[in-house]
C-alpha cells in the first residue's frame, strides 16, 4: 500500500476521488438538513431527497456504460464534476422551492453515474504495476472514513456558516477534482475497442455488452451474489440507526461513537480484503465475507439481550462487527469486477453492475422500513442475517459443482 501511495498518478486520483466524494457527503447532509428544516413534510422530503440521489445510479447506470467504453474516461470525468459544480450553485436560488430542488438532485445524480462508472472502469488504467485489491481498499477504506467525516464536517459548516455557504464549498470540491482528474494523462487514453465495436450502434453495442459480461462465469456468480446481498445491506442501512437510537437508546454521544465503530469496522474490513484475496479464491472469500455478514446481523439477538448488564461497549463491539463483514464484502466484489472484466467491455460491465447493486439497495430500503414496521427493528435486522447464512450455502455448493464440472471437461483450467 505505501507504494501505492507513492505513486502519484494514484495519489492525484486519490485525492480528486477524496474531493469529489467529500462533496456529496457534504451535499447529501445539507440538502437533508434543507429539506427536514425548512418544508411542511420533512419525512417525506428526506425520503425524496435520498431516492433521488440513488435513483439516477440504479436507472442509468447500465446506459452509461457503452458511453464509458468509447470515449476516453478524462471527457466523462472532467465533465460530469463540472456539471455538478452548476448544479449545486443551482440549488442555492431554489432551496426553498422543494420540488426544484429534487430536480437538482436527480440531474446531479445522473453527473454522478456518469462519474461513477468512468471511474471504476479507469482503476487498471491508475494502477498500473500495483496490485488491484491493494487499490481497492485503500478506495474503500478512504470511502467509508468520507462517509464519517463528511457529514461531521457538514454539520459544523452549517452551524457555524450558512446553507449558502456550504453549497459554495461543495461547488469548489469538485472543481478540485475536475483539475485534478484533468491533468492526468493516463485518462486522455481511448478504450481498447472490441472487434465489432466500431460497426456497432448504441443499442447493440449495450446489448452485445450485457450478454458479454454475463458471459464471464465469475461475473456471471457476482451478479447471483449480489441480488440477496444488496438487498440485506439496503435493509440494513435502513434500520441500523432506527436500532441504535430507538431499540437501543442511545444517547447523542453513544450514537455518535456506534457510527464510529461500524465504520472503524468498514474500514478494516476493506483493509483485511487483499491479503486474503490473495490467499483464497475470490468466490470463497466472497461467499466467506457473506456468512460473516450474516453472522454478524445474527449476533444483533444476544447483544440486545447483554446491553443492558454489560452496557454500551456490548453495542461497539457488534457495530464493529457488522463493519468488519460489510467492509470486506466490498474488496472481492470490487477485485472481480475490475480484474475480470475484458478490457473492452469495462465501461459496460462496470455500469451493469453498479447498477444492478444499486437497484436492490434501493428495494431493500424499502423492505427494510415495511419490514420493521410488520416484525420490529431488530427482528428484521436478525432475520435478514438468518437469510444470508443459506443463500451462502447455497452459492458454495453450486461454487463446488461449477468447479467439479470444470475439472471433468479435458483441458479445461479451473478458474477461481
Amino acid at each position: 500500500m505505501l507504494e501505492l501511495l507513492k505513486d502519484r498518478t494514484y495519489i492525484r486520483y486519490w485525492l480528486a476521488v477524496v474531493a469529489s466524494f467529500l462533496g456529496d457527503a457534504l451535499t447529501r447532509i445539507t440538502l437533508i438538513y434543507v429539506v427536514a428544516t425548512e418544508t411542511s413534510d420533512p419525512v417525506l422530503y428526506v425520503s425524496l431527497v435520498v431516492i433521488a440521489q440513488m435513483l439516477p445510479s440504479g436507472v442509468l447506470g447500465a446506459f452509461v456504460g457503452p458511453l464509458a467504453d468509447r470515449f476516453p474516461a478524462r471527457g466523462l470525468l472532467v465533465g460530469s464534476d463540472l456539471v455538478r459544480v452548476a448544479l449545486v450553485l443551482a440549488m442555492i436560488p431554489v432551496r426553498d422551492s422543494p420540488l426544484l430542488l429534487l430536480v437538482l438532485i436527480l440531474l446531479t445524480g445522473v453527473a454522478k453515474a456518469f462519474f461513477e462508472t468512468a471511474r471504476i472502469a479507469a482503476i487498471p488504467l491508475i494502477v498500473r504495476g500495483h496490485g488491484i485489491p491493494t487499490a481497492v481498499a485503500l478506495f474503500q477504506s478512504t470511502n467509508h472514513t468520507l462517509n464519517l467525516v463528511g457529514p461531521v464536517l457538514g454539520g459544523l459548516l452549517l452551524a457555524f456558516g450558512s446553507v449558502c455557504a456550504v453549497f459554495v464549498i461543495d461547488a469548489a470540491t469538485f472543481v478540485i477534482s475536475a483539475v485534478l482528474l484533468g491533468s492526468m494523462a493516463v485518462l486522455r487514453e481511448v478504450p481498447v475497442p472490441g472487434p465489432d465495436s466500431g460497426r456497432e450502434s448504441y443499442w447493440k453495442s449495450l446489448g452485445t455488452g450485457m450478454s458479454g459480461v454475463l458471459a464471464v462465469p465469475s461475473l456471471r456468480f457476482l451478479a447471483v451474489v449480489l441480488v440477496p446481498v444488496m438487498l440485506v445491506l439496503g435493509l440494513f442501512a435502513t434500520n441500523l440507526n432506527s436500532q441504535l437510537l430507538t431499540v437501543f437508546d442511545l444517547s447523542a454521544f453513544d450514537f455518535g461513537l456506534a457510527q464510529a465503530a461500524f465504520g472503524a469496522g468498514c474500514v478494516i474490513g476493506a483493509l483485511t480484503g487483499p491479503p486474503l484475496v490473495r490467499r483464497f479464491s475470490g468466490r470463497g472469500l466472497l461467499i466467506g465475507s457473506i456468512a460473516l455478514f450474516g453472522v454478524s446481523l445474527l449476533l444483533l439477538a444476544p447483544t440486545g439481550r447483554l446491553r443492558d448488564a454489560l452496557g454500551v461497549g456490548v453495542v461497539l463491539a457488534w457495530c464493529v462487527l457488522a463493519g468488519i463483514g460489510s467492509g470486506l464484502f466490498q474488496v472481492p466484489v470490487a477485485n472481480t469486477l475490475i480484474s475480470d472484466l475484458p478490457e473492452e467491455l469495462r465501461g459496460r460491465g462496470v455500469g451493469l453492475l453498479n447498477a444492478l447493486m444499486v437497484n436492490f439497495t434501493i428495494i431493500g430500503v424499502i423492505v427494510g422500513g415495511l419490514a420493521a414496521d410488520l416484525m420490529g427493528v431488530a427482528a428484521s435486522i436478525i432475520v435478514s442475517g438468518g437469510l444470508l447464512l443459506p443463500a451462502a450455502a447455497v452459492l458454495a455448493a453450486a461454487s463446488v459443482r461449477d468447479r467439479n464440472d470444470q475439472r471433468d471437461r479435458p483441458g479445461t483450467e479451473v478458474a477461481s
